[in-house]
């Protein structure tokens, strides 16, 4: 009978995948009613803010349907080709999901610009339009407020995106709610200067998650972070001289790889400062992997 142990960190890694899938999942299907929900008042009232809130709704089915795609395959472990692991294409999805949004962004401005040139249409406002538009909101808070602690628990960066996308949907609809509230009140410019205000949400949240994105996929370490690790190392009794200093930044953690001169007197006292040293920069950064090449003088 053969005994087969179970690497319980192996559990661990599946929960966590299970709980993004599930996430992105749940997240898909709120999406698709949001959005038909949106489109549906926003066609009733004529309101080219709630119309635009809804268009934005159908990328974010797309969006939502990719986020899905990209988590089930970063969770895969390394092998052959992945040698480091299919985390950074969760980078590469938060970084396509800020191109959609600016570019939506841009057409959401441009139709708000028309509007504001040519003037404005009659928008129709009935009390139960904004009953539906306040549960919108209600509900793409509180959506957000999941995918957001379920992105901090599994260090996912493409729910971080999604988390921080529909936090800006939610803004997004208040303020088309305040549009409408107020083109009841007899203010009919108001709808407009909501659409920009739209806009403008958007092209936020497209710079937020572009820019983390980009980081990630191109290497860019928080310069805190580099030269703490810096003094970290230098602080350790031997080490003479910091030949290499490298941090790869992953989505939940960095990746340290160090180049060292050292002056030890044998072999033992070798490895202890090697371990020092890594104790001294997981200190530093937390969750950090280390490759130490120690040369002795």
């Amino acid at each position: 009978m053969t005994d087969l142990a179970v690497d319980p960190e192996d559990h661990a890694v599946g929960r966590r995948q299970l709980r993004k899938l599930a996430a992105a999942l749940g997240s898909l299907v709120v999406t698709s009613g949001l959005t038909l929900g949106k489109l549906v008042v926003g066609v009733l009232s004529g309101s080219l803010a709630l119309i635009a809130d809804a268009l934005q709704g159908l990328m974010d089915v797309i969006v939502t349907m990719v986020t899905l795609m990209v988590v089930a395959v970063s969770g895969r472990q390394a092998d052959a080709v992945w040698t480091c692991g299919r985390a950074r294409i969760e980078a590469l999805a938060a970084l396509v999901e800020a191109a959609l949004l600016a570019v939506i962004a841009a057409c959401i401005w441009y139709l708000a610009a028309q509007k504001l040139v040519h003037g404005v249409h009659d928008v129709t406002v009935e009390p139960w339009y904004l009953a539906v538009v306040l549960a919108m909101v209600a509900v793409d808070w509180a959506r957000a407020q999941f995918l957001g602690r379920v992105a901090r628990e599994t260090d996912s960066i493409a729910l971080e995106a999604n988390a921080a996308h529909f936090r800006t949907d939610a803004l997004s609809s208040l303020v088309v709610l305040g549009g409408l509230v107020a083109v009841h009140q007899g203010w009919p410019l108001a709808d407009t200067l909501a659409t920009f205000v739209v806009a403008g949400f958007l092209s936020w949240t497209a710079w937020r998650l572009g820019r983390r994105g980009a980081d990630l996929l191109l290497d860019r370490a928080d310069p805190q972070a580099s030269l703490a690790v810096l003094a970290a190392i230098e602080s350790q009794p031997g080490v003479q001289d910091v030949r290499v200093l490298r941090l790869h930044r992953q989505p939940d953690h960095y990746r340290v790889e160090a180049a060292l001169r050292v002056r030890v007197a044998d072999i033992a006292a070798l490895r202890l400062l090697e371990d020092q040293i890594s104790r001294a920069i997981m200190t530093t950064l937390p969750r950090a992997e280390t490759t130490l090449a120690l040369s002795p003088e």
